[in-house]
């Protein structure tokens, strides 16, 4: 039985926890850490887990065990403390038991989603490959969810606090659980977007059609975002720099992690040390829920990921046998679709349940999805379906990836690693204390033939021809998995002097050495950079007189909130104005307060800054009309792009006097309309909501090229949390702009003859709880444009002043 006694004047469970003041000795020894071999292999807990938790300033854990299982135990104590309603939702969701405790939804939101979960069957193929992980990966896996469980057994489902308080499904959770979920993030560029499409796919003529009633608009919106770009993902970015020893102040390597995720939602990053003595030192982030560190440092090397934009998945156009539609030709044979029955209990508005049973079809590689609301041609038809394929199907190599990063002590082994196992949907960035950085794009890519990639490109989404066994995926030795490209032909760059990438195309990762001749599926070869890579790219190439990068230089490439649009056009404006302003003809006559206010602006979106609002919807006004203009030659830009210098071209910029005095005007009249003054500080107009509270946040949309990206998404993953504020959008209106989504982490690593040295922002701080100091305590950091150090030694952990220490344990 568990006691509770007091101590001062707070109530401390022993047994399951233990609490001790900064100055208490810690329960778990803690040896001098020393040198952490990569090949040594992970003591795993065999009587229990043991883990001491040490909560430093703003919250942010370190968790000491004395094996992988029991670190994990901690991990998941501590997630489960800060933010268990996230991952609690989201094991709701991979389960496909939504509609069992929510009802069907608006437009049978959660019903398609337990179709479409089902039919994926995430939790089955996890229960199967569970035991085919190495031991380091189930012990993760089990420890975490161990302690996720031990602490809601510890304070009860019914004093679970965040915005699932009182939820009716909220409960404990398994390691297939966590399995199925870490397979479920990795469809997060390709599959996650059809699940409508999955759900209401059916034969022509079936009487099971009419079960769902998914509206037509949200299946081809979510499939839209996803054709779009062929697999990019909106609102989902970063940006990722690692500096080699011929640029950084310290003579060795540093990097720059600054992943721009959903503020909302499951997709949430969460900050966290975890130290086996001996065998495992590491310190960062990850996404919310998932065992581990998936963006971070050790003693001797860190790494970041950027969201790779190429083609997880490929369509494939079924040519069905006449008189059935779930048979259909490939090459010489007919094949038989695979018949799936799924059964989902759906809560009843009276309380009650119903089950609604459907049958699901799958080719030979993957669903069929309906996807007539795009063009008819791509429903299931009498003579022909779609399938679709995910290069992620199944994909569960990524604990064992991580854990093995985490040991990892040069460059060299991170690229090793991602030949072996690959990434999902990430390009992986990184440097070494040797100073040599690394980039590659190993994302989960299909192996096309030159036939297929011709196919996949002329197609408006991807779609092969399922009948032609030359346009299947190949198999080829060196892939993580079969059918993906293997690492012989993914690109891949090792420097000295830095690395980087912004969401772009593997093209460019250091401008002096482009990267060519690589498949056409991961993206474009000598076209114009993106805004925001390029003036990553230009922040890189011209970093001041001394051009080597310290700690300081990292943080403010971000946090000096300036743009591309602002470095390259603000001076031709004010010049224009300084032509034009008071003039008749081509919105010039009325905008003579609003050059005033450009010509004092100080070119940043700091909170404080004053014109940055004007400029925004200057640029807004610009950009509606011509969506290239910041990449192309036109109405803001003279010279064309030129593949020889990716960095400063397309360059001379010269700005149309009636397309800039018409945009200008209209900027000031939206403002005006707005009720904001010209010259309003962006800290009143652009803020983040946190239960009723709003936080000013500095930044830019990503359109106008910045670093710090500050942007709103009315879908933040797939949590049933509501969405604050709901149904906003990214314009300018009376309540400002609105912002969930945009620079959620900035991590800057420095390895110095001492170690390592960091410091770093979560932008959204560590707890969804409203009740935890550390519910909102770095939004006011990010404001100011302020970061933390990021304690990783043992004696900067021990001295920091707000240090609470917690023992958990359990079986």
């Amino acid at each position: 039985m568990m006691k509770v006694v007091a101590c001062g004047i707070v109530s401390l469970l022993i047994g399951a926890l233990e609490i001790a003041a900064p100055a208490a000795v810690s329960a778990v020894a803690t040896p001098a850490f020393a040198a952490i071999p990569s090949n040594r292999p992970e003591p795993v807990s065999e009587i229990g887990y043991r883990a001491e938790i040490r909560r430093t300033s703003y919250g942010v854990p370190h968790i000491l065990a004395a094996d992988v299982g029991s670190v994990s135990f901690g991990q998941g104590w501590a997630y489960a403390e800060d933010r268990l309603c996230d991952l609690a939702d989201q094991v709701v969701k991979v389960r496909g038991e939504r509609s069992r405790w929510l009802g069907r939804g608006p437009g049978d939101r959660y019903l398609s989603s337990d179709i479409a979960y089902r039919t994926l069957g995430l939790t089955d193929r996890a229960g199967q490959e569970l035991p085919k992980l190495s031991a380091g990966a189930r012990a993760m896996l089990a420890g975490y969810a161990a302690g996720y469980n031990r602490y809601l057994r510890t304070v009860g489902p019914a004093a679970v606090r965040g915005w699932c308080a009182g939820a009716q499904w909220i409960g404990p959770i398994s390691p297939v659980d966590l399995l199925a979920y870490q397979q479920d993030l990795a469809l997060v560029s390709s599959g996650r977007a059809l699940l409508p499409a999955i759900a209401v796919a059916q034969p022509p003529g079936a009487g099971g059609a009419k079960d769902v009633h998914v509206p037509p608009d949200v299946v081809a919106n979510a499939a839209r975002r996803l054709v779009a770009a062929k697999g990019a993902t909106a609102g989902v970015g970063s940006n990722g720099w690692a500096i080699g020893d011929e640029r950084s102040a310290s003579g060795r390597g540093a990097l720059l992690a600054n992943p721009h995720f959903p503020w909302q939602g499951e997709l949430r990053l969460w900050e966290s040390q975890l130290t086996v003595p001996g065998v495992l030192d590491v310190y960062g982030a990850g996404v919310g829920g998932l065992p581990g560190i998936q963006i971070g440092f050790n003693e001797r090397v860190a790494w970041t990921h950027t969201v790779a934009p190429g083609a997880r998945y490929t369509f494939a156009e079924l040519k069905l046998t006449p008189g059935d539609p779930t048979s259909y030709r490939v090459g010489d044979r007919v094949l038989r679709m695979r018949a799936k029955t799924v059964s989902v209990p759906v809560r009843e508005p009276d309380g009650g349940t119903v089950v609604l049973t459907r049958t699901m079809w799958s080719g030979a590689h993957g669903p069929i999805v309906d996807l007539s609301s795009l063009d008819p041609a791509y429903g299931w038809r009498t003579t022909s379906a779609v399938e679709y394929r995910d290069a992620n199907a199944g994909n569960v190599r990524q604990l064992d990836f991580w854990l093995a990063v985490a040991k990892s002590s040069s460059v060299a082994e991170v690229a090793a690693l991602n030949a072996k196992y690959g990434t999902a949907w990430l390009n992986t960035v990184a440097a070494d204390r040797a100073g040599a950085t690394w980039y590659g794009d190993a994302a989960s890519t299909p192996d096309l033939s030159p036939a297929a990639t011709a196919a996949w490109l002329v197609s408006p989404i991807g779609l092969l021809d399922g009948s032609d066994p030359g346009q299947d995926w190949l198999i080829e030795p060196g892939a993580a998995a079969p059918g993906l490209l293997p690492a012989s032909r993914w690109p891949r760059l090792t420097r000295r002097d830095y690395v980087f990438n912004a969401n772009n195309s593997p093209w460019i990762a250091n401008p002096r050495q482009p990267i060519e001749g690589f498949p056409a599926q991961l993206g474009e070869e000598r076209a114009a950079l993106p805004a925001r890579a390029r003036f990553n790219a230009m922040l890189l190439a011209d970093p001041g007189p001394h051009r080597r990068f310290g700690l300081g230089d990292l943080v403010s490439a971000v946090l000096s909130n300036e743009t591309l649009s602002s470095r390259l056009l603000l001076g031709p404006v004010r010049d224009l104005c300084r032509e034009h302003a008071g003039s008749a003809g081509d919105g010039w006559r009325d905008v003579v307060k609003a050059c005033a206010v450009l010509d004092g602006w100080d070119g940043r979106f700091s909170v404080q800054s004053r014109g940055s609002v004007l400029w925004r919807e200057t640029m807004a006004g610009v950009l509606a009309a011509y969506p290239d203009a910041l990449v192309a030659p036109g109405p803001l830009l003279s010279s064309a792009f030129d593949p020889r210098d990716p960095v400063h071209t397309p360059g001379g910029p010269k700005p149309d006097p009636k397309v800039l005095g018409q945009a200008l005007d209209k900027a000031r009249r939206t403002l005006e309309a707005a009720g904001f003054p010209l010259d309003v500080a962006l800290g009143a107009v652009q803020h983040s909501e946190k239960r009723g509270r709003d936080f000013p946040v500095p930044g830019a949309p990503d359109t106008l090229g910045a670093l710090d990206v500050a942007e709103y998404t009315a879908e933040p993953g797939t949590t049933t949390e509501p969405v604050v504020p709901p149904g906003a959008g990214g314009g300018l209106t009376k309540a400002g702009y609105p912002v969930n989504t945009g620079t959620s982490m900035l991590l800057a690593v420095q390895f110095t003859g001492r170690g390592p040295v960091a410091k770093g922002l979560l932008t959204f701080s560590e707890s969804s709880d409203p009740a935890s100091p550390h519910f909102a305590d770095q939004q006011a950091l990010f404001a100011r444009g302020a970061v933390r150090d990021c304690l990783f030694a043992e004696p900067a952990i021990l001295a920091d002043p707000n240090l609470r220490t917690a023992v958990v344990s359990g079986a």
